[in-house]
C-alpha cells in the first residue's frame, strides 16, 4: 500500500501540514539523496497519535520518487490479528495472484504449492522471510528502495525480526528504511527492535508538539488568514498536536464560527473547543449523514485499509452505492481504500457494541469463505470475532486445520484451542487434538505435544488419529532426548490390529530412529528394513525415505562405512525427489551426503553436494536444518582450509535458531581458528564452560571435539604440554583405558596431535595406543588412511612415511593436517641431519600455514627449527593485510567482482553456491576492508586499485 496523503479535502495544505518540521524534513530529504547515490540507511521517526509522523513520510518520499527511487510502505493493522510477515507483503506487493517473476518464491509459498499433509517440520514464516530479504536484495538490484512500516507499534514479531534483518542490507545496498512509531502501546519486542537499530546507526526523529507560534502559522495556512487572538488562544489548547487543531479548527469552520475580515480570522458565536483529539474526530464524524456512519462502521471492521468489495461482503449493498458513501472519510489508493488516519478508523470501531463487532466478524468469515477467499482472510475474522465457536466455526476451522498449520502455526493452534472447547469428549475433538499436535510441533512446543497427546493415544478408537499422534508424539519426544519413551510409544502404537499400511511402515521409520538414538543399532537396523519393506508396499515414499535415511545412519555410526552410507543416501534421495513436503528430511540426507563425500576423500563432490544443499536450503529448508547446514558447512570449510568462509557461515547462523550440539561446534571451529592465528582473546571466549564438557556423563562432549582440542593447543601454546596432552586424552580417551572409543570420522586426524605431543611428554605407552586407534580407522577413507600413516611415521620417527601422509593430505584437500605432517617430517630429516629434506619440508609446512594466516604454527615450526640452524629467508609470520584489495580472501574476491558487475546478494549466492546471508556477511567484509559505504564504493575502490 503507497498511501501518505492522511487529508484529501482542500481545506489543509502542503504547507500547513509541514510546518514545524523543516530540520526533521531536510534529515530525512538527506538520506535520500544519499539513496539516490547508492547509499543505504535507516529512520526511526518517533511521536504520539496525530502528531505528523505520515505527513512527514509523506513529504519526504515525494522526494524519493523524483529522484527515481522505487518506494514501498505498508501500515499494521491495530485490530485485526496479523498473519506473520502480512504487513511486509503488502507494501512488497506481493499477493497470491502476483504475476512479477521477482515475487513468483513468495506466491508459491502464500499458495501452499506442494503442501499435502505436514508430516515434517515445514516453517513457512520463516521460508517467507528468507525470500521477503532476497526480494528486497533484488528490488535494490533494480533502483534504490524505500521501504516504509507506519505504526510499528503494532508489527507482528516476524515482521519487527525481518526489519531488524534488513539492517544488514541497509548498510550495503541502496535501501533506506523509514519506521513510524507511537510510544504506546509500549511491546518489549518493539523496543528492542527499536534499540536494535539505533545501536547500528539508525537516525532517530522524534516528533514532539509544536511550538504556540508553529500552531498559530498553521492554523493561519489551514484558513487562509492571519489568526485573531482569540482564535489563536483557542487553538492552542490542542497541545501542539498538528490532527487536534486541524480537526478542531475544521470543526469550527464546519459550525460557522470562523469569520475572516480584512485578512484576519476571527471567533465567533458560541460552542465549546473539543476537549481531545478523539472527541476532535468524533464531531467530524458527527456531521456525516447516518447511511455513511453506518456504512463506516462496517468499513472499521476489516482495519484502516480495505476494498469496496470488503464492504459489499458485510453490509449486503452493491458496490456502486458504497463508493459514493465512503468518499467523505477516506482516501483512495490503488484498489484500497484507507481511512485518513487511524483514530478516525478506532472511534467508529469502538462505537459499536462488541456483539456487535462479533457477529459482523462472524458474518465476514462466513461470507469469505464461501467465496473461496484464502485460509487468511478468513482466519482474520474469526480471530478478531467470536469468542465461542458455533457450528460452521468448528467444521471450518477443522477442515482447514493443515492450511492455517501451514501458514501460521500459531494461528491454527488459537483457532483449534478455541473450537476443541466448545466440541463433547470424541472422535470429533480427538481429530481437532491430532490436528492441534501437529500446530503446535511446528512451533517447537514439545511438552504440549505429549500433555495433549497421551490422551488421545490411550483412548482413541481411531486408527489414523492415533498414528499420527504417535508420530508427531515420538518425534517430539525424540527432539527432547526422550529416545527411549520414543521407542515405546512407536512399538505400542504398531502393537494395534488394524493399523493402515501407510503408517505401519511410518511408525517402524521413527521405532528405527529412536532405536538408534538408544545405541541399539542391531534392533534399528531390522525396524528400518521392514519400514522400508512396508513403505514400499503401500506405496509410500516419506516412510521408504526415512527407512533408507536410518538405515545410513546405521552404516556410519555403527559399521563406519561411509561409502555403503552414502549409497543408501543416494537410494533415499531418488525415492523421495525434491517435492516440499518432504523437504526438511530431504535437506537433512543432502547435508549428510555431503559430509559422506567429504570423508570418503572426494572434496570436488563434496563441494557440489553442499552447493546443492545450500540453494534448496534457501528454499525450502527450516531454520533449525538451515542452522544445521551452516554449522556443517563450517566445519567442512575448517577442514577443507577455508577458514574464513567457515567464519562466514557461523556468522551467518547467528540469527537461526541451533541445536546446542551444532553450536559447541561451530564454538569449536571459531576457537580453533582463534588458536591457530594466535588470537587468544578470541579463543578465550569459546571457552565459557569448557571444563563441564570433560566429565564423563555429559553426552555433549562428544559434540564438543574441536573445542576440546582447541583448548588443548591453547595449554599447548603456553608451554604446559602435559596439560595438553591430558586435555587431548580426555577427548578421545574418556575412561582412560587407552581404547579410544567412539571415534568419529574426522577424529584420526587429531590423534596424530595425541601422538606428537605424548612422545614430547615421554609418554610412549599413549603414543602407541593412540597409534593404534588411528590404525583401526585407516581403511575408511583417504583421509584416515593419511592419519594412519602419519601416527605410525611419528610413532617410528620415519619422516618418509609422514611425507607421504602429508602428500595424501595435500592432495584431498586438508592443508592444516598437510602442514602439520611437512612440519614433523622436517623436524625429524634436521634430527638427522639431512638438512636439506628438511628445508623442503619445512618451507612446505609454511606455505600451508601461510595459506592459512595460521600465525602460531609458523612461529612454533620456527622454533621446532632454528636449533638445527635452519631459518627462513625473511623473519617472522607475514600476515595478511587488514585493508584494501589485497586483505580480500579469495571468495571476497569474486564476490567484490559479482558486486561491482552490479548482481544482488540472491544471485551472487546462486551463481557461487553459498546462501544469501553468506553473501551478505562476505559483502559486509569486504566493505570493511576497502574502507567503503556502499557497493558503488566498492566498484570505485577495485577500479581505483588496479
Amino acid at each position: 500500500m503507497r498511501h501518505w496523503s492522511p487529508y484529501r479535502d482542500g481545506m489543509r495544505s502542503p504547507a500547513s501540514a509541514m510546518v514545524g518540521r523543516d530540520v526533521e524534513l531536510a534529515v530525512l530529504r538527506e538520506l535520500i539523496g544519499g539513496l539516490a547515490e547508492g547509499r543505504g540507511g535507516m529512520a526511526w521517526v518517533d511521536g504520539e497519535p496525530g502528531i505528523g509522523k505520515s505527513t512527514l513520510i509523506s513529504a519526504a518520499i515525494d522526494e524519493a520518487a523524483r529522484l527515481g527511487c522505487a518506494v514501498y510502505a505498508g501500515s499494521a493493522p491495530e485490530l485485526l490479528p496479523p498473519f506473520p510477515l502480512q504487513v511486509l507483503l503488502d507494501a512488497l506487493l506481493v499477493g497470491r495472484d502476483s504475476v512479477d517473476p521477482l515475487r513468483a518464491p513468495l506466491v508459491g509459498l502464500l499458495r501452499g504449492e506442494g503442501r499435502t499433509e505436514l508430516v515434517t517440520p515445514r516453517d513457512v514464516a520463516a521460508l517467507l522471510t528468507e525470500q521477503v530479504l532476497a526480494l528486497v536484495d533484488r528490488l535494490c538490484a533494480v533502483a534504490p528502495v524505500v521501504l516504509v512500516l507506519d505504526d510499528v507499534q503494532w508489527a507482528d514479531e516476524a515482521s519487527l525480526s525481518v526489519w531488524s534483518r534488513l539492517v544488514r542490507t541497509a548498510a550495503q545496498a541502496p535501501l533506506l528504511l523509514v519506521a513510524a512509531c507511537r510510544p504506546l502501546p509500549r511491546r518489549p519486542e518493539v523496543a528492542a527492535t527499536r534499540r536494535d537499530l539505533v545501536e547500528r546507526g539508525a537516525t532517530v526523529l522524534p516528533l514532539g508538539p509544536l511550538s504556540a507560534s508553529q500552531v498559530i502559522e498553521m492554523v493561519g495556512e489551514l484558513v487562509g488568514a492571519v489568526p485573531s487572538g482569540a482564535l489563536g488562544e483557542l487553538t492552542g489548547q490542542a497541545g501542539g498536536n498538528p490532527l487536534y487543531a486541524h480537526e478542531a479548527v475544521e470543526a469550527l469552520v464546519r459550525e460557522s464560527r470562523i469569520t475572516v475580515v480584512g485578512g484576519v480570522a476571527e471567533l465567533t458565536g458560541a460552542g465549546e473547543w473539543p476537549g481531545s483529539l478523539p472527541e476532535a474526530i468524533g464531531r467530524r464524524l458527527g456531521f456525516l449523514p447516518e447511511r455513511t456512519r453506518s456504512v463506516l462502521g462496517l468499513a472499521a471492521v476489516w482495519g484502516s485499509a480495505f476494498t469496496v468489495d470488503d464492504l459489499a461482503v458485510v453490509s449486503g449493498q452493491p458496490a456502486t452505492e458504497l463508493m459514493a458513501v465512503v468518499d467523505e472519510a477516506v482516501a483512495a489508493s490503488g484498489e484500497r481504500l484507507l481511512f485518513r488516519h487511524g483514530l478516525i478508523r478506532q472511534a467508529l470501531y469502538e462505537a459499536m457494541p462488541t456483539s456487535l463487532r462479533a457477529a459482523l466478524h462472524r458474518q465476514a468469515a462466513r461470507t469469505l469463505a464461501g467465496a473461496g477467499a484464502p485460509v487468511e482472510r478468513v482466519a482474520e475474522r474469526l480471530l478478531a470475532g467470536p469468542v465461542t465457536a458455533d457450528e460452521w466455526m468448528i467444521d471450518w476451522v477443522a477442515r482447514e486445520a493443515a492450511a492455517l498449520t501451514y501458514r501460521a502455526p500459531r494461528v491454527a493452534v488459537d483457532l483449534l484451542t478455541r473450537v476443541r472447547s466448545a466440541v463433547d469428549d470424541g472422535p470429533r475433538r480427538e481429530r481437532l487434538d491430532a490436528d492441534l499436535t501437529v500446530a503446535l510441533s511446528q512451533l517447537g512446543d514439545n511438552e504440549q505435544v505429549e500433555q495433549l497427546a497421551r490422551p488421545v493415544l490411550a483412548f482413541s478408537r481411531d486408527l489414523v488419529v492415533a498414528a499420527r499422534v504417535a508420530w508427531t508424539l515420538g518425534y517430539a519426544l525424540m527432539r527432547m532426548g526422550r529416545y527411549e519413551q520414543a521407542v515405546e510409544v512407536a512399538e505400542h502404537t504398531l502393537e494395534r490390529p488394524g493399523l493402515p499400511a501407510v503408517w505401519t511402515a511410518r511408525l517402524y521409520a521413527l521405532r528405527a530412529l529412536a532405536l538408534i538414538g538408544v545405541g541399539r543399532f542391531d534392533e534399528a537396523r531390522a525396524a528400518a528394513v521392514q519400514a522400508e519393506a512396508e513403505g514400499r508396499q503401500a506405496g509410500d515414499r516419506l516412510a521408504v525415505g526415512y527407512a533408507l535415511h536410518a538405515l545410513a545412519l546405521v552404516e556410519h555410526n555403527q559399521r563406519r562405512d561411509v561409502a555403503a552410507q552414502v549409497a543408501l543416501i543416494d537410494r533415499a534421495l531418488a525415492v523421495l525427489g525434491d517435492e516440499l513436503p518432504v523437504a526438511d528430511l530431504r535437506l537433512l540426507l543432502m547435508i549428510n551426503r555431503a559430509g559422506g563425500l567429504d570423508n570418503l576423500g572426494r572434496p570436488a563432490e563434496a563441494d557440489d553436494a553442499f552447493g546443492q544443499a545450500m540453494v534448496f536450503a534457501e528454499r525450502a529448508g527450516t531454520p533449525p536444518r538451515l542452522a544445521h547446514l551452516r554449522a556443517k558447512i563450517a566445519d567442512y570449510s575448517f577442514y577443507r582450509g577455508r577458514w574464513d568462509e567457515a567464519l562466514a557461515e557461523l556468522q551467518a547462523a547467528t540469527d537461526l535458531p541451533m541445536d546446542m550440539t551444532y553450536r559447541l561446534a561451530g564454538r569449536g571451529v571459531r576457537a580453533l581458528i582463534a588458536v591457530h592465528r594466535d588470537d587468544l582473546p578470541a579463543a578465550e571466549r569459546e571457552f565459557l564452560g569448557v571444563e563441564e564438557l570433560t566429565s564423563p556423563g555429559n553426552g555433549l562432549r562428544l559434540y564438543a571435539d574441536l573445542l576440546l582440542v582447541a583448548w588443548a593447543l591453547v595449554a599447548e601454546r603456553e608451554g604446559r604440554s602435559s596439560e595438553a596432552l591430558a586435555r587431548l586424552l580426555a577427548v578421545f580417551d574418556p575412561e582412560g583405558n587407552r581404547e579410544f572409543p567412539q571415534l568419529t570420522p574426522d577424529t584420526p586426524m587429531w590423534l596424530a596431535e595425541v601422538v606428537r605431543l605424548a612422545l614430547v611428554c615421554g609418554d610412549r605407552a599413549a603414543a602407541a595406543a593412540a597409534q593404534a586407534a588411528a590404525a583401526a580407522q585407516g581403511q575408511a577413507s583417504s583421509a584416515t588412511t593419511a592419519a594412519a600413516e602419519y601416527c605410525a611415521g611419528l610413532l617410528a620417527a620415519e619422516p618418509a612415511g609422514i611425507l607421504a601422509a602429508a602428500d595424501t593430505f595435500h592432495c584431498i584437500g586438508y592443508p592444516l593436517f598437510g602442514a602439520q605432517a611437512s612440519e614433523n617430517a622436517a623436524v625429524l630429516y634436521a634430527d638427522r641431519g639431512d638438512h636439506l629434506a628438511a628445508r623442503a619440508a619445512y618451507a612446505r609446512a609454511v606455505e600451508g600455514y601461510t595459506s592459512l594466516d595460521a600465525v602460531w604454527d609458523i612461529m612454533r615450526v620456527d622454533a621446532r627449527l632454528r636449533p638445527y640452524g635452519i631459518r627462513r629467508g625473511r623473519r617472522g609470520p607475514r600476515r595478511r593485510p587488514t585493508i584494501g584489495r589485497e586483505a580480500l580472501t579469495a571468495t571476497e574476491r569474486k564476490i567484490a567482482d559479482l558486486v561491482t558487475a552490479g548482481q544482488s546478494n540472491p544471485d551472487i549466492a546462486a551463481q557461487l553456491f553459498l546462501s544469501r546471508r553468506t553473501v551478505e556477511t562476505h559483502v559486509s567484509h569486504i566493505l570493511a576492508k576497502l574502507g567503503a559505504h556502499s557497493r558503488v564504493d566498492i566498484a570505485r575502490e577495485l577500479a581505483n586499485s588496479q
